[in-house]
């Protein structure tokens, strides 16, 4: 009886380490490949795509805190307004939306850079982002883990960001740039148990970070560059650091 026991007790420890890959998470962007050149005529129009990097950052005890970094895909649209000034939106995968707005203070503009210039930009975004998904968890009695409760969940996160971006041309095609970063922002939503029962999930969070980046633009407009990222983040009271690789290819018209 008492083998039988101990078998049914690591049994019941396996299945709950399983459902912990389960839990709720969140979803931060580990993805920077922003050049800080911007162009000094009006409505010049980049449109960019880039195989990028998220964070999936677990927020519950019933998890392991941390899912890693996940390869993604988005589409970036970008035109300039006024001399140096440029506004961008962001369509990604997993209903996630960009806005932004990047402004040169420093430097030569894209336009009329030469090899040597240092450039510096700084960048405002917001990202909305609706996430859901589907859980087991061990519910606890009076005498341990006896049984386990199915549950469904959703939530909307609002992430702002600013960043600090500078750049060195190193010659009349190829630019390294990089700089700091940092995001914040609030999540709000619900989890609902088969059993009838609802959890709040309403919190907040944050992400620091870094990265560097190499460029390339030939004579005819088209773009590609490559980044390595450094990123630590918190939320809800869990950690999780964090280094990613991206790369992009762009068309400047």
């Amino acid at each position: 009886m008492i083998r039988i026991n101990t078998a049914m007790t690591l049994l019941m420890v396996l299945f709950l380490a399983g459902c912990s890959n389960g839990g709720v998470y969140v979803s931060l962007s580990n993805t920077r490949l922003d050049n800080p050149e911007v162009s000094s005529k009006p409505l010049q129009v980049n449109l960019a795509w880039s195989n990028g990097n998220r964070k999936y950052l677990m927020i519950e005890k019933i998890a392991e805190g941390d899912y890693g970094n996940e390869g993604t895909g988005f589409v970036r649209a970008s035109i300039t307004t006024i001399p140096g000034l440029a506004l961008s939106v962001n369509d990604g995968a997993g209903s996630v939306l960009h806005f932004a707005a990047k402004y040169q203070f420093y430097g030569q503009y894209s336009d009329q850079s030469k090899t040597g210039n240092i450039s510096q930009a700084i960048t405002l975004g917001y990202e909305k982002k609706k996430t859901k998904g589907t859980s087991t968890t061990g519910i606890e009695s009076d005498y341990g883990y006896t049984y386990d409760d199915d549950s469904s969940w959703q939530h909307n996160t609002g992430i702002y960001d600013v960043a600090w971006i500078v750049g060195y041309k190193l010659s009349p095609h190829n630019i390294i740039y990089g700089g700091p970063f940092y995001q914040w922002g609030t999540l709000k939503g619900s989890k609902n148990f088969s059993s009838g029962v609802s959890k709040n999930l309403n919190s907040n969070g944050s992400s620091i970070g870094a990265n560097i980046a190499i460029e390339h633009r030939f004579t005819y407009g088209l773009g590609v560059g490559a980044e390595l990222l450094y990123s630590s983040s918190n939320w809800a009271g869990y950690h999780s650091s964090d280094s990613a690789f991206n790369f992009k290819v762009d068309f400047q018209f």
